[in-house]
């Protein structure tokens, strides 16, 4: 995979299953939890994580897709230029999230390349540009 895509997990999307899969196919892949620490990972706001991890160079991989339209988020989204990669359904467990990620893991690598700030919303037929809610 490409040395420079690094990822960085909601904690919307599980503790262990989902990174686990992922760092096995060689993914540069951390939880919030292992970035900030248990207790500020459960603290932290949508915008604070997606303006830090983004801070820190992650390419931030979040459940919901709806991130794209709230306002708060597609605003920090703009404004912070994050890259993040949504899954288009939010009822996927954690191996079915990993069976779609490993699928389309060269596409998603390729968005480490690509000019920010984007949503990209990814399923099981590969991964699409949502529209951004934000100037």
């Amino acid at each position: 995979m490409s040395a420079s895509a690094r990822f960085l997990l909601d904690r919307s999307l599980g503790g262990r299953i989902l990174v686990a899969r992922l760092r096995d196919a060689g993914w540069d892949a951390r939880t919030l939890a292992e970035q900030y620490g248990d207790a500020r990972a459960q603290r932290m706001a949508d915008e604070e994580w997606i303006a830090e991890g983004t801070r820190s160079g992650y390419i931030l991989l979040v459940k919901d897709h709806r991130v794209a339209v709230r306002p708060l988020e597609a605003l920090a989204i703009y404004m912070h230029d994050a890259r993040v990669v949504a899954f288009a359904r939010g009822d996927l467990t954690a191996s079915a999230m990993g069976d779609i990620c490993l699928a389309h893991a060269a596409p998603i690598h390729r968005l480490a390349q690509v000019s920010p700030p984007f949503v990209f919303s990814l399923s099981s037929h590969g991964i699409a540009r949502k529209h951004l809610n934000a100037p």
